[in-house]
């Protein structure tokens, strides 16, 4: 017995090896430890635990002891065949008979890391349909954002399109309005002589259709229409006016705002005063109307003159209208008006209110400069008269009173012959007889 025999029989014995035991009883004995150490369990044990670690945790539990015991047997077959080859004493050919061992089949058992990968492909599969999932929920939540942003753009789009559409509206309808009104206006104003439309102008009378016409094409609705309809009301109520008063004498007794004294009234005149809503022309239909019921008193017709040369005599044709002014409580001869119009036949003048006594001697003093008019001063009476309504336009007889401290006094009528106040035609101080005026003369 060689040396490497004697050392390895006292090898198996110390490993319990008998004679009965095979070759791979032998080897288990002998290799124990190193067959030990590599067994699964002892490499999991050894191993760190990792997140793959800890998923294999359930490996011990899924695989069977046969299934560990066939690999271990492989591992060891395999391991003692490579020992033997190793540890066999080098001999010649001649004396060395060749030990063959069969190769066993390995067991169809899994590889452990085709479990592996089994369970790895599961986690990458929960992991992709969770992704999946994720990106399936962010997608949906994106798509319910922009149909919910576009809807809110849609909302947004139409109510700010209704918004400008009814301010475009709004717009439009007023810029129409405006150039309605502002053309209503300006033919409006065609009706009248004056800035200040006072005084209808007779020629545009025809004309009141085209003016009904631009009314309507306002909006009935605003303020400005409301505006103008009233406007326009009382425009047509005041022509339908005149039109009938002037109808009721031989020719237009009212033309331009100014009453025509020498249009005689008819005798089947039927005089009405009537209040249009324009006091201006309101004025001046009620001179006309006392005009036509003074010549209906008469019976006669009246023809009016005045001497240009002394403005100072009123020639009467009719013995009626001598008869009327004998009648009046004080009889002034020369005591014509210089301004405004001459006393209408017919007409008696309220002399007897005079806040200054009538004097004749006074009157006949034609040439006396106590008269003249310092500048401005009837102009000024005439104005103020006009805007408080004693008068319209040059619709007044003015008559010389007296002469007082060198001041010539005139009193102011309106076209009836109604008293309204005496004035000074050097300093324009006037008086009346109206409650709350003045009772004090400025001399």
């Amino acid at each position: 017995m060689t040396i490497a025999e004697a050392v390895r029989k006292h090898q198996e014995i110390q490993a319990g090896v008998t004679e009965d035991d095979s070759i791979l009883d032998r080897y288990i004995k002998q290799h124990r430890d190193e067959i030990e150490s590599q067994k699964f369990e002892t490499q999991i044990a050894k191993a760190p635990l990792t997140e793959e670690g800890a998923k294999e945790e359930s490996l011990e539990e899924a695989t069977s002891e046969a299934t560990l015991l066939e690999e271990t047997q492989e591992f060891a077959l395999h391991k003692v065949v490579s020992t033997e080859e190793k540890e066999e004493p080098a001999v010649s050919a001649e004396e060395t008979t060749p030990l063959i061992v069969e190769e066993l089949p390995a067991p169809e058992t899994a590889d452990f890391n085709d479990y592996e990968d089994v369970e790895s492909r599961k986690e990458s599969r929960k992991k992709i349909f969770v992704g999946l999932g994720i990106s399936a929920l962010f997608v949906g939540i994106l798509a319910s954002a922009f149909i919910w942003l576009n809807a809110a753009n849609k909302n947004d789009s139409t109510a700010s399109s209704s918004s400008s559409t009814t301010r475009s509206s709004r717009t439009s309808s007023s810029s129409t309005t405006n150039e309605a009104l502002a053309a209503f206006d300006s033919f409006y104003a065609g009706f009248f002589v004056d800035a200040e439309q006072t005084k209808l102008k007779n020629s545009e009378f025809g004309k009141l259709a085209e003016l009904k016409a631009l009314l309507d094409k306002m909006d009935s609705s605003t303020d400005a229409y409301k505006e103008a309809k009233s406007r326009y009301d009382k425009l047509a109520k005041a022509i339908a006016a005149l039109q009938d008063l002037n109808n009721q004498f031989d020719k237009p007794v009212i033309v331009d705002g100014e009453v025509d004294s020498s249009a005689t009234v008819k005798g089947d005149a039927n005089l009405t005063a009537v209040t249009t809503g324009i006091s201006s022309v309101d004025a001046v239909l009620a001179a006309a109307v006392t005009l036509g019921r003074s010549q209906q008193e008469s019976g006669v017709t009246a023809t009016v003159s005045q001497s240009a040369e002394t403005n100072k005599t009123v020639t009467e044709t009719s013995a009626s209208s001598s008869q009327t002014t004998e009648a009046t409580s004080a009889t002034v001869t020369g005591a014509a008006s210089i301004y405004g119009i001459a006393v209408p036949a017919g007409v008696t003048l309220q002399r007897d209110v005079s806040r200054v006594p009538y004097n004749q001697a006074a009157i006949d003093d034609v040439n006396n400069e106590a008269w003249t008019f310092n500048a401005g001063v009837l102009e000024t009476i005439i104005s103020i008269s006009q805007q408080r309504g004693y008068i319209s336009g040059n619709d007044y007889i003015l008559e010389k009173v007296n002469i007082v401290n060198g001041n010539g006094y005139y009193n102011l009528y309106r076209p009836d012959g109604v008293y309204l106040f005496t004035l000074n035609c050097k300093t324009g101080y006037f008086v009346g007889n109206g409650a709350g005026h003045s009772d004090a003369l400025d001399y």
